[in-house]
Formats: C-alpha cells, sequence, structure tokens
C-alpha cells in the first residue's frame, strides 16, 4: 500500500509563491467572474503574513511583496503603489499580529491574519482615495480581503510551517 507523501516545507512555499502571483495576474485576464477579485482571494495577502509570521529577515520578501503590488497596479490600471502600500502594510502589520497572536494554535494564528486583512482594508479607506479620487469605493478590496481571511485555515501550510509560532522572539 502507498502512503502519501507530505510534501517538503520547500514544495509548499513554492506552491504558495504560485498562488500569489496568480492572484495577482488571473483577475487581469478576461477569464470571467469566477477569476475577478472578489471571489478570487488576494493571495499575497497569505504570502505577506506567511513571510512575516516566519520571520523571513531581510529584504527578499518586502521587494518581492514590492514587486508583486506594482504588477498588480499595473495590471489594474490603477496609479503605482496602491497594492505596493497594502501589501507592504500587510508584512508590517502581520510581524506585529504574529508576535502579538503567538500562541501554537489554528485560532490564534487565524485570529492575527483575520486582523492583519482588517487593517489592510482601513488603510485602503485612507490610501485608495489619495490616488483614484474621492468616490472610488474600496468594497471589492474588502470583499476580497475578508474571502481572504475566511479561507486562510485551509491555505496556512503552504505560506507558514506548524511551528511557526513558536519561532524565537515569539511569545509563548
Amino acid at each position: 500500500m502507498n502512503a502519501l507523501r507530505i510534501p517538503s516545507r520547500d514544495t509548499l512555499r513554492a506552491w504558495g509563491f504560485a498562488f500569489a502571483v496568480l492572484s495577482v495576474i488571473l483577475p487581469a485576464l478576461p477569464l470571467g467572474p469566477v477569476f475577478a477579485q472578489p471571489p478570487l482571494p488576494l493571495a499575497v495577502l497569505w504570502a505577506a503574513y506567511g513571510w512575516a509570521a516566519e520571520d523571513e529577515s531581510g529584504w527578499r520578501a518586502p521587494i518581492t511583496l514590492a514587486f508583486l503590488g506594482l504588477l498588480h497596479d499595473q495590471l489594474a490600471g490603477g496609479p503605482y503603489g496602491l497594492f505596493v502600500v497594502l501589501y507592504l502594510s500587510a508584512y508590517l502589520v502581520g510581524r506585529v499580529a504574529a508576535v502579538a497572536m503567538s500562541a501554537p494554535n489554528l485560532v490564534s494564528l487565524w485570529g492575527g491574519f483575520i486582523v492583519t486583512a482588517l487593517i489592510t482594508i482601513g488603510i485602503a479607506y485612507f490610501v485608495a482615495p489619495l490616488g483614484l479620487g474621492r468616490n472610488v469605493s474600496v468594497a471589492p478590496y474588502a470583499e476580497a480581503a475578508i474571502i481572504t481571511a475566511v479561507i486562510f485555515p485551509l491555505v496556512r501550510p503552504l505560506y507558514m510551517s506548524a511551528s511557526a509560532s513558536q519561532r524565537p522572539g515569539a511569545r509563548r
């Protein structure tokens, strides 16, 4: 009998990164409403929170998030910087939330992600009118961020190891 092998951490991270890139590219293609945002989740938020919780040191995570934000801005046709600010703020808020909600259970990790998603919605309410005008609606972003938060427990292994909340420096 063949046992199922659990994919390596690097394989899971590669799949997570692929989903993040696809969540930026697919909504810009004429593939119909299923691939629009919403309902397609903002997988870059998962990546930002996961990389922050995993205590990714250095500039690789922020530079990757900034690049994905610029790509999202380009494909969405909006001003450059809007999604950069949202994705980098998710990373920064995620670093704080991951430490504050550091119990080694899914509810705590999920709560940290929900807080991160909600704060990015708040940031979008302040930043979007600066680039898109006062009459802009951030409701589609808010809906996509909420969908992203609801789905988080299903995709957490792609972005965070089981011991993410037990890393050095995290409260116990």
